[in-house]
């Protein structure tokens, strides 16, 4: 068995393990991470230089480590952009990474299932998800006991992940309670490291259970308001037909590549396979061009979660089976990293192009506050505009900005009360000085205007 996958080409899948790290790059120099929720994360950190903890999910921490080591050592609000928004893209890249490093010898193919839902998870436009980075944290542990149940490694990362994901998400015990069954695997296939794997599965049995009993008993108002019919159903479901069947058919290959691992002299493999991927790519050249045109464009689709849950479920089923032809694995590896530099350029180029107006109207205005609202301004009425164009507008026109005195953005009558009070209500529920919002992210008209 080693013989054989010796023989793999594996510069292929470095070579494509490359692409989606600069696709991931470009993603983070234009700050596609600021999209939605991510404007506000940065706003916050950039503000107050304290770690932003959202309805007390601490893991999210994690991506905020470059900006929150950065902060001090520098003022310049570009350079903190860069450090927040490299924090949060580098996290899915360096899952894969981990993920190709851990099956790299002994079971190459394995890749494929991080791969396809890497894919999957770019008609999300969130970069600080929870639940996505809930994901790429359990990723490596499946692998690690699907292939490697006797490394002191695996033990210590399945010791771990556990409180991770308790802190993470409300979702994550349909992560948790699985990985209890994935640890008493790996004390029955690592009897020396019986009692660490049983530590490890009583932990993540307490974290699962303990996340279930909280998001059944103590979820907030934020959160149950997702509960209901209309909102679970456009939570889940994305905003495009052809989005949802990009996820069908990222499913049905992984259905394929476990059922084909099995039976590796196949000749159905390639046939089946090899046209599977390239039709994946053929979608995401279709989504990534309706991207630019401001269509198909939401913060996440929930129903990403389901399906990576099964492809880990498939990945374990595959693990210790012959697996593929050793020719397939990199051209198949090679189109879904092409899939997913597709998309991920199409969203960059999608949000510098939309940034980069948001900058012009802030900047050619001669008010000094412009009105933001369903139908103004009219400059982020048009189709390319969309990305752009939602409640986090205003912050975003903070950080995205001329470096001459520029006008602030307010939704609805925020302009009067900010000549009224001097207060900046950026909207209903966050509101700072606009003197302090100068000191940071200025020079403001609204403040250089005011008398002496």
């Amino acid at each position: 068995m080693t013989e054989r996958f010796d023989a793999i080409d594996l510069r292929r899948i470095d070579g494509g393990l490359m692409l989606v790290t600069a696709a991931y790059a470009v993603a983070a120099a234009v700050g596609l991470p600021l999209f939605g929720d991510g404007a506000y994360y940065f706003f916050r950190i950039a503000l107050e230089g304290e770690p932003l903890v959202p309805n007390l999910r601490w893991t999210a921490v994690l991506g905020q480590l470059p900006v929150l080591a950065a902060w001090p050592l520098t003022d310049d609000v570009l350079a903190l952009r860069h450090a927040f928004s490299f924090g949060y893209a580098m996290l899915p890249v360096l899952s894969l990474a981990v993920c190709w490093l851990l099956v790299r010898r002994r079971a190459p193919w394995l890749v494929l299932f991080p791969a396809l839902t890497l894919i999957a998870l770019q008609i999300n436009f969130s970069g600080v998800s929870e639940l996505l980075l809930s994901l790429h944290l359990t990723w490596p542990f499946v692998l690690l006991v699907a292939v490697h149940p006797a490394s002191r490694w695996a033990l210590g990362y399945g010791l771990v992940l556990g409180p991770l994901l308790l802190l993470l998400h409300p979702l994550t015990f349909a992560l948790a309670l699985p990985s209890v069954v994935l640890a008493l695997w790996g004390a029955r296939r690592a009897p020396a490291r019986r009692r660490g794997w049983q530590l490890a599965a009583l932990l993540l049995a307490v974290s699962g259970v303990a996340r279930l009993l909280w998001t059944a008993l103590g979820s907030n108002a934020y959160e149950r308001e997702h509960l209901a019919p209309d909102a679970a159903a456009t939570y889940l479901l994305p905003d495009h037909d052809s989005q949802l069947l990009l996820l069908g058919v990222v499913l049905a290959l992984g259905l394929a590549l476990t059922v084909l691992g099995w039976r590796p002299a196949d000749r159905w493999a390639g046939r089946l396979l090899k046209p599977g991927f390239a039709l994946v790519l053929l979608l995401a050249v279709y989504i990534g061009g309706l991207f630019w045109l401001g269509e198909g464009i939401r913060l996440k689709a929930g129903l990403c979660f389901p399906l990576a849950l099964a492809l880990m479920a498939m990945a374990v089923a595959a693990a210790g089976r012959p697996g593929l032809p050793p020719a397939l694995i990199g051209r198949l590896f090679g189109l879904g990293a092409a899939a997913v530099l597709v998309l991920t350029l199409s969203k960059s180029v999608a949000w510098w192009t939309a940034t980069h107006g948001l900058m012009d109207i802030t900047a050619s205005t001669g008010s000094d506050c412009i009105p933001f609202a369903v139908q103004e301004p009219y400059s982020l009425q048009w189709p390319w505009m969309a990305i752009v164009d939602d409640w986090a507008t205003p912050f975003n026109a903070l950080v995205f900005r001329a470096p001459w005195p520029v006008a602030l953005l307010l939704p609805y009558d925020g302009c009067e009360r900010l000549e009224a009070t001097g207060i900046a209500h950026l909207t209903s529920w966050s509101e700072r000085p606009a003197a302090r919002l100068a000191e940071r992210f200025g020079p403001l008209r609204a403040v250089a205007h005011e008398p002496e």
